[in-house]
């Protein structure tokens, strides 16, 4: 719990008692990788903060598996467009790695912002940086080529792609396995 409390402290009007009031309505949960932690036509009640572990947020598009998002520990996962009109979830979330997560349900959440401005402005703070994190994935695949595109997620997180199975990162960058792995040789050549 206490890396949940650290993630905690870096918003504005953290206190430790935010921390114990949110203690009673936490649950750990374990996934082994390839489970899921959401499905695809479930409606998401829980979000979670990932203590260990990654995962991968996908929906289908004419049965084919499209990557969007990969959240790692130290983050909060959720299908937030489920959570928040409580309807069925588009979106998948599976886990790529066997993962430990800190889980609270989106009824303990709501009661959560009623008692404390803190919960309000986390809210509001993770929905901003949802909506940025898309955008920006949006910028990402419009405007980089593939070989671009790989070579930023290399620079912004080259630790990630070793963690990340080629298809699922062919499938988050939209180009096919083979092109990845022909951009990979490539660069690795241009590199010696």
């Amino acid at each position: 719990m206490e890396s949940f409390n650290n993630y905690l402290k870096q918003f504005p009007h953290y206190t430790s008692e935010v921390f114990e009031t949110v203690l009673p309505y936490l649950s750990i949960i374990e996934i082994e990788a390839g489970e899921y932690f959401l499905s695809h036509g479930k409606i998401c009640r829980h979000i979670a903060f990932i203590e260990k572990g990654l995962f991968r947020l996908f929906y289908l598009n004419d049965g084919k598996e499209v990557t969007n998002c990969f959240c790692k520990e130290q983050t909060i996962t959720t299908a937030y467009s489920s959570l928040i009109t409580q309807q069925e979830s588009g979106i998948a979330i599976q886990a790529i790695e066997d993962s430990k997560l800190i889980v609270l349900s989106n009824d303990s959440l709501q009661k959560l912002y009623k008692e404390d401005l803190f919960w309000q402005q986390l809210g509001r703070i993770a929905a901003e940086n949802e909506f940025i994190t898309t955008e920006c994935h949006n910028r990402f695949l419009r405007d980089l080529s593939a070989k671009d595109r790989y070579r930023k997620m290399l620079e912004d997180d080259g630790e990630l792609l070793q963690r990340i199975p080629l298809k699922y990162l062919a499938s988050y960058l939209q180009i096919a396995p083979e092109t990845l792995s022909r951009i990979r040789n490539k660069l690795a050549h241009n590199q010696t």
